[in-house]
């Protein structure tokens, strides 16, 4: 008895649609094949081994395979893929057999589909509230650049007055230490008196509390205490804004969060650039404000984002290009990555922690203001 190959070519029989049987059937290799083309194209290659693992072999990263995704559901001869669906099954072989064994039956052989939710309302501004709002922005704004402009010019005239240059630099070194100071500290009042503690909840978008809290955010994007980001300086500031945050965080990201009272951030961890974590999402015409705590020793990597409502258990690590959705959250010493984020074996943290005191924060810190004024 001739045992026959698992994969046979039926003479009579086009090959794109049947280029042989598996477990999966003729189905789940035409799907294989016309899968194995779309991320060919999106990665750039003439062609892709149906048992190449996405990630290790291939090196493709979540947002390659978000991409692979989303060309997928546009071919209508394709089924849907999802992120879940790639992390699952990492080959194409596997994704294409378990796409064609869930692929929906015969029309004539469905039940009654369940009955479909309404989507949630979303709630629409109207004309004159959209317009006031726009109106007292852009008198805020307009305002905000007249006192700062004519504080320059006032600066500038005492300074240009005055006797020899150690004078001129002296008035130079005060003027402009008073103006970082004031630059720095006119957020934290701001938001203090205009806010007070951000609770979770949400408001309207373009009534008053959102001209509130468009206010406060506008003035934290744009102060220079930007310049000390991954600086203990930088923390202490979080800290007056009301974020509760344990020691030797180190913080890298240039997204300031805004709703900094629902943020916590336990002692030693870390977050790379390019990462979010606002405290808040416009959503159905409202801003919701949620929590975000993190424990002791997380680890954040790069262009990552945590919605509201999320949270990281003591020494958890979430990989780079990766998102928790609200409501998510990671237990403790647990590894993940991907949006949304699936659990992993992957170690995060290829460099050992080093010590690092309180007074080697503190001098860091006071060097770099010094080196500034």
């Amino acid at each position: 008895m001739v045992e026959q190959s698992s994969d046979v070519h039926i003479e009579g029989t086009d090959d794109e649609t049947l280029i042989g049987r598996r477990d999966g059937g003729p189905v789940a290799v035409k799907t294989e094949t016309r899968l194995a083309d779309v991320l060919a194209d999106v990665m750039g290659v003439e062609n892709v081994p149906a048992d190449a693992h996405f990630f290790e072999a291939l090196g493709a990263n979540s947002l390659v395979m978000a991409q692979f995704c989303a060309r997928a559901r546009k071919r209508e001869d394709l089924p849907s893929p999802s992120m879940k669906d790639i992390y699952r099954y990492p080959t194409l072989r596997a994704l294409a057999e378990a796409l064609a064994q869930s692929a929906p039956a015969p029309a004539d052989a469905l039940s009654p589909a369940p009955e479909v939710l309404p989507p949630e309302p979303v709630r629409r501004a109207s004309t004159m509230s959209h317009t006031l709002c726009g109106t007292a922005q852009l008198l805020i704004f307009l305002g905000y650049s007249l006192v700062a402009g004519f504080a320059t010019a006032s600066g500038y005239e005492w300074v240009a007055t005055g006797s020899g240059v150690w004078d001129v630099y002296l008035r130079s070194l005060v003027f402009g230490g008073a103006g970082f100071v004031a630059l720095c500290a006119f957020p934290v009042v701001a938001k203090w008196v205009l806010v007070g503690r951000w609770k979770p909840g949400q408001f309207p978008v373009w009534g008053l509390a959102y001209l509130r809290f468009w206010v406060v955010k506008a003035l934290l994007h744009a102060n220079p205490m930007i310049l000390f980001i991954g600086n203990p300086l930088y923390v202490f500031y979080l800290r007056a804004l009301g974020a509760r945050i344990g020691k030797g965080v180190t913080i890298l990201t240039h997204s300031v969060p805004v709703c900094t009272d629902l943020l916590t951030i336990g002692s030693g961890a870390v977050i790379r650039k390019d990462s979010f974590f606002l405290g808040y999402r416009a959503h159905a015409g409202y801003i919701q404000t949620g929590r975000i705590s993190l424990g002791r020793d997380v680890y954040i990597g790069e262009k990552t984002i945590l919605d509201i409502d999320t949270a990281m258990g003591d020494g958890a690590q979430l990989g780079h290009s990766s998102s928790l959705h609200r409501g998510q959250s990671i237990p403790a010493g647990e590894h993940r990555h991907g949006s949304p984020a699936q659990v992993t074996d992957v170690d995060y943290l290829r460099v050992a922690p080093a010590r690092c005191g309180t007074g080697r924060r503190a001098w860091f810190g006071l060097a770099s203001l010094l080196q500034l004024f």
